[in-house]
């Protein structure tokens, strides 16, 4: 039986924009919650990225979706579930896609970051804002555009996770240098932290 889409797809048409783009439909992958917090992480047993409502052990390495007013959430796992195409995913493609009626929440998971080395920290960064803005700019932008005729017009943000409990002050300046030069370029906020609240 196929289940009710939420507006937050619907509205974007998002079904169609992403169709055969990958081993599973956005019909078949969606997961939607109305729940005050929703933890989200990449499951590396599955290959992609699920959540939970209840906080688990390894919250450190989690986006949390904060949601005070009970709107509905609707998660998309993007790599490894609905964009899985050889000839999209060259290139990078981010983990996930959150959003509202409101606002869509583009996230990359580098919590599989464990080097201390700054280098490092910051390549993976660097590698993490390019996935999300291909992911946006070179998939999802025109598909959802074409489709729409128009311009997407939600408020749109971008998260590159590093778990909690990794030491990353040492390269603060630099990934404020990072989100600096992101806004400047694509006129959007990238985030280096690991919530968001959603109203």
């Amino acid at each position: 039986m196929d289940r009710q889409l939420p507006k937050a797809l619907t509205n974007l048409r998002l079904c169609s924009a992403l169709r055969d783009c990958g081993q599973c439909s956005v019909e078949q992958s969606f997961s939607e919650s109305a729940s005050c917090c929703l933890y989200l992480y990449d499951d590396g047993n599955i290959g992609y990225t699920v959540w939970t409502d209840t906080e688990p052990d390894f919250a450190s390495k989690c986006f949390t979706a904060k949601n005070p007013n009970d709107n509905t959430i609707v998660l998309l796992p993007l790599d490894g579930r609905i964009i899985t195409g050889n000839h999209i995913t060259k290139g990078g493609v981010c983990d996930c896609l959150v959003l509202t009626e409101s606002i869509m929440c583009f996230v990359e998971f580098k919590t599989n970051v464990f080097s201390q080395n700054n280098q490092t920290i910051m390549q993976r960064a660097e590698k993490g804002k390019e996935q999300l803005w291909r992911t946006y700019a070179e998939i999802i932008r025109p598909k959802c555009g074409t489709l729409n005729g128009q311009e997407l017009c939600l408020p749109v943000y971008f998260h590159v996770v590093f778990d909690k409990m990794m030491e990353i002050t040492g390269v603060q300046s630099q990934l404020m240098d990072l989100q600096m030069q992101f806004l400047e370029d694509n006129k959007h906020q990238l985030f280096f932290n690991n919530e968001r609240t959603f109203v």
